[in-house]
């Protein structure tokens, strides 16, 4: 199936085209996807553990559509991406470790907006509990993520790393 995905036409356009709307936009949605996702997480999460007090907690709600916006870019562009190369990927530790922290990054978003942004209490400005270990949690998830998607473009090293 994955020798299949990356014989598609989108698979070959985006590995093997010269185009800048190939390979080259690709990457460039998937950084601007992140920013756009991460960008905000981080600021939401950085005013709940107590930076930028002045700015009220309420309107932040009104930037959870916007971080769905940026992984919806991430999403498509990150397919795009995955199917150029996806019998190497799945066998990249980096890759799977950066899947399973974009997932639970997705989660800590979910978790954030449910269970304090959907509270009247921080509506009203008092965080419920829990609300700056949420903040962590995306943080770290996020931070995660980043760090093991960049370091997929080097599987010998991280394997030498991990004794691999």
């Amino acid at each position: 199936m994955l020798e299949w995905l990356e014989g598609t036409g989108l698979a070959v356009f985006v590995r093997e085209s010269s185009s800048l709307f190939g390979y080259t936009a690709f990457l460039s949605l998937h950084a601007m996807g992140l920013a756009i996702v991460v960008g905000i997480n981080s600021a939401i999460a950085l005013r709940l553990l107590g930076y930028a007090p002045s700015i009220p907690v309420a309107p932040l709600l009104k930037l959870f559509p916007w971080m769905y916006i940026g992984f919806t870019i991430n999403a498509f562009s990150g397919f795009g991406l995955f199917a150029a190369s996806a019998t190497s990927l799945v066998e990249n530790t980096m890759f799977l470790v950066k899947i399973a922290f974009v997932i639970l990054g997705v989660i800590s978003i979910e978790l954030l907006r449910v269970k304090v942004f959907n509270r009247d209490a921080a509506l009203a400005g008092a965080l419920p509990p829990g609300a700056k270990a949420y903040a962590w949690f995306s943080i770290f998830c996020w931070t995660v993520a980043i760090v093991s998607g960049r370091l997929t473009a080097y599987p010998n090293f991280v394997n030498s790393l991990l004794g691999i």
